[in-house]
């Protein structure tokens, strides 16, 4: 997956919004493929490791790695539930 981001120069600046939201993407797209599918379901759609290792057939245990390492790199400037936002 390509994301492409530009800015036209007439157009007005991004809210803040937006640019959180491309800087997301920008994250999740230095993720490998499945990397990506397995942070998504697992983060967004509450699926479980096993019902993922079934979708995008790897083992449940490197589903979960995968997700522990987005979390802990790719995706580390956002704050996590339960972290105080400062």
């Amino acid at each position: 997956m390509t994301i492409i981001f530009h800015h036209r120069g007439g157009d007005p600046a991004p809210s803040q919004a937006e640019r959180i939201w491309l800087d997301f993407l920008r994250a999740l797209q230095a993720l490998a493929p499945e990397a990506q599918a397995a942070f998504v379901l697992h983060v967004i759609f509450e699926t479980s490791y096993a019902d993922i290792a079934r979708m995008i057939g790897q083992p449940a245990e490197l589903c979960r790695q995968q997700v522990e390492h987005a979390r802990a790199h790719a995706l580390a400037p956002w704050p996590r539930r339960g972290q105080d936002e400062a």
